[in-house]
Order: C-alpha cells, then sequence, then structure tokens
C-alpha cells in the first residue's frame, strides 16, 4: 500500500549537540615519517596527503616554495611532464600540489587498486624533480604574466597590500610577491630547496577513503626507506609582527571604477581561548549571507554587491579581515557603514532569535564539513599543524552552544574596537 506523504510539514527540527568523529589510526615508517589513517567510505577510493616543511616561512623569499611545489609534476629525472600527464590520465587519478606558509601538499586521489602503480609515480614526483629549464621558463613567465594582469584589478592590490601593513614588510606572513622575484629566482635555488625540504624530516602522511590492507607495505615500500635522507630545513622561523604605524592606506589607481577594501587587525591562531568563541562574532559580523554587514551594507545601503568578514589563522599568528569592493564615491561611506557595524556589536545585545540563527548555522556547517572521510582528512591535516586534534570541535561545538548575548559583547568590547583596526582602500 503507497502511502502519500504529507508535504504541508517540514521535516522534524533536530540540535546539534555532538559531531561523530571518524576514527583516526597510526602507524610510523621505519624512517619516521608519521602515518594517520582514516578508513571510511564506501568506494574503493584512496585519497593519500604527503605534507612537507616546504612552505614560503622555510623558503624565505617569495615565488621559491610555491615554483618548487607546482613543477614537481613537471618532469623528473626519469619522466617528462606528458608522461607524467599521460599515466594520471590512463588511470584516472588525481595529483596536485598545494603550498602554504608553512608547508607544501602533495595530494593523490585514485582509485585502491591502482595504488601499486600510483604509488611509485608519486614517489618519483617527490623524490626526482628535474626543474628542467624549459619547463621552469615556461612556469615562470606564465606565473609572471598572471601577476602582472592580476596588478590591474583593485581586488588584488588591496589583498597584497594589506598583509603587508598588519603583520610588517619584513615578517614571513606580509612579506608580498613583486614582479622583480620573477627575475631573480635560480634553479640552483629551487634544487637547493627541495634538497632540503622534500624529506623525511618534518613530513607527515594522511590517508584517508578505503585504502585496503596493503596500505601499509606499499607506503613503507615507496617512502619508508632509511636511505631518504633527511635534509636541513628551518621548521619555524616566525618572528614577531611589526604593522606599520599608520591605520589608513590609500592605492590610487588610475582608471579604477571601483575601490577594493581590506579593513582588519592583527589576531592569534586557534590555540587561543578566545579563538573560537570569536568566530561566532564574526560569523554575526559578517562570516555569512545573513550576516549584519550583507544586511546593512549590502541591503539597506546598497553599498556593494558583496562583503564578507573572515578569522584567518597561521601556525604563529592570525587575523581579522572584512572584505568588500564598492564604488569609488562610495568608499568612505562603506567604510563608516562597516565601522558602525563592529561599534553596534560592543554596545547592542544580539536579539536572540539572531542569535540562534547563527547558532544553528555554524553547527550545520560543521556537520557538512565532516561529512565524509575526504573531508575529514582535510580538516584533519589543519588540526595537526596546530598540535591540536577532533577535540577542537568537540568543543567548538560546546562554546557554541552555550554562548550567550553578554559574552559576545564582552569579546566585541575587547576585538572590535575600531581603533585597533586596518583600513587599505585601493582603487579610485
Amino acid at each position: 500500500m503507497h502511502i502519500k506523504p504529507d508535504r504541508s510539514k517540514g521535516p522534524a527540527f533536530e540540535t546539534i549537540n555532538q559531531i561523530g568523529f571518524l576514527p583516526v589510526a597510526g602507524l610510523s615508517l621505519p624512517n619516521g615519517i608519521e602515518v594517520s589513517m582514516i578508513t571510511a567510505g564506501s568506494q574503493d577510493v584512496t585519497k593519500i596527503d604527503w605534507m612537507f616543511p616546504a612552505g614560503a616561512v622555510q623558503a624565505g623569499k617569495p615565488l621559491l616554495a610555491s615554483t618548487v611545489g607546482n613543477l614537481l609534476m613537471e618532469g623528473t629525472t626519469s619522466r617528462t611532464s606528458q608522461e607524467i600527464s599521460g599515466m594520471l590520465d590512463f588511470y584516472g587519478a588525481y595529483l596536485s600540489t598545494q603550498t602554504f606558509y608553512h608547508n607544501t601538499v602533495v595530494t593523490l586521489i585514485c582509485l585502491t587498486k591502482e595504488l601499486p602503480d600510483m604509488l611509485p609515480l608519486v614517489e618519483d614526483i617527490i623524490k626526482n624533480p628535474a626543474f628542467d629549464k624549459r619547463e621552469t621558463d615556461i612556469y615562470i613567465n606564465k606565473r609572471r604574466q598572471e601577476y602582472i594582469l592580476d596588478s590591474e584589478k583593485v581586488k588584488t592590490i588591496a589583498a597584497r597590500r594589506f598583509p603587508e601593513v598588519v603583520f610588517g614588510a619584513n615578517h614571513p606572513y606580509g612579506k608580498t610577491l613583486k614582479l622583480s622575484h620573477f627575475d631573480e629566482l635560480t634553479r640552483d635555488e629551487l634544487f637547493e630547496f627541495h634538497k632540503n625540504a622534500y624529506t623525511p624530516l618534518g613530513c607527515r602522511i594522511i590517508v584517508s577513503g578505503q585504502p585496503g590492507n596493503e596500505i601499509g607495505d606499499l607506503l613503507v615500500k615507496y617512502f619508508g626507506s632509511s636511505q631518504w635522507l633527511p635534509g636541513t630545513v628551518n621548521l619555524n622561523g616566525v618572528g614577531e609582527i611589526e604593522p606599520l604605524g599608520q591605520k589608513v592606506h590609500l592605492i590610487e589607481k588610475e582608471g579604477a571604477l571601483q575601490s577594493a577594501l581590506r579593513i582588519g587587525r592583527p589576531l592569534f591562531n586557534n590555540n587561543h581561548p578566545d579563538f573560537i568563541p570569536l568566530q561566532i562574532v564574526n560569523t554575526i559580523l559578517g562570516g555569512y549571507f545573513g550576516s549584519r554587514l550583507m544586511t546593512s551594507v549590502r541591503e539597506e545601503k546598497g553599498l556593494t554587491y558583496g562583503i564578507g568578514s573572515n578569522i584567518v589563522a597561521y601556525k604563529n599568528g592570525g587575523m581579522w579581515v572584512i572584505g568588500s569592493e564598492v564604488m569609488g564615491e562610495m568608499r568612505q561611506a562603506a567604510v563608516g557603514a562597516i565601522i558602525d557595524e563592529m561599534v553596534r556589536l560592543t554596545k547592542e545585545p544580539v536579539p536572540e532569535n539572531e542569535l540562534e540563527v547563527v547558532k544553528n548555522y555554524m553547527l550545520g556547517e560543521l556537520m557538512r564539513n565532516f561529512d565524509g572521510p575526504f573531508s575529514t582528512s582535510d580538516i584533519f591535516r589543519s588540526l595537526w599543524e596546530y598540535d591540536l586534534d577532533f577535540t577542537f570541535y568537540a568543543k567548538m561545538v560546546e562554546e557554541i552552544t552555550k554562548i550567550d548575548q553578554q559574552r559576545i559583547m564582552q569579546l566585541s568590547e575587547k576585538y572590535l574596537n575600531p581603533d585597533d583596526f586596518y583600513v587599505v582602500v585601493a582603487g579610485k
């Protein structure tokens, strides 16, 4: 008998009280590399991340770390870039690199049955890049042209300038790429940085999905050898920030129709006790489509098509940044409207219904972020960099659930003082 559903009633509402984290197992390779395993999912597909201390901080100069990372797949001492691409296409595999401030991550996604063929390829790419002169020149020239084109965009100008203002021009988080860096980079630097950074020292491997029973032996075979010698890369190298004394920075762009805004301040990372509750304050202010900045600056005042606020965490610090683009003649009004919303959070309690919406939104996003082994492994990888584990997100659920109006006002008074914020405007 077919029962017709009652579509006049929505699904039952359930409050999220906890997240069911996938279990993480560990093993050590003979050369000391730690491997974390998140075994879950219904498909025989595997994702493996290799994390190396090969970021911009270790490189010490812009462009070097990302160039080494991106050129890994452009040829080895035994394979051309065409052969590498052809092999990936043949097996339907995905291989990429991402370079951050403190590490570069090499990621492989493939069918589990293809791991015996894919892991020797990844080993070759990681250990034996050729940094072929032709491939290197093509890459550098392409990056140079992209840099020149992006330099015409006001949002790029503001985005490049803001970290320099907040952290200082000599701080690793404040160093920005200049056009001159493209002419200064040498192939010898690429080889030297790779020799020291892409080694077992500081390497971490994270496996997720359904890797099969042979994964341990495969990792030992291709990445566990004691003959793969550790390098001498500096794992830290971050000093005190030196923000610029001037709080407002205007960068004129001839012919620009719009102005890009960046308003923010230096902050801490997610090891600080106020980091989690500040995420709730940030969400209210500008962290989702129904935020106060979107409602006020976009919907009510019509000053922009989009605006957002974000708290960015780094291994040795962080920043709070609000970003938008407005018509040139509206930039002063937009800055004023943003500051008004910051001040309002320090003066007026957040209505209970608004706070409830934000809480439910944040809890829903947390659940979505832990949907499946691959996304869970991405979160685990980020936590590992800060010496944290999944209890961080268990605490986040608790903080979101219990935070009240008074606590939000206290945090806002402490961290949303307009005098602590820097303003960068690029454009008309």
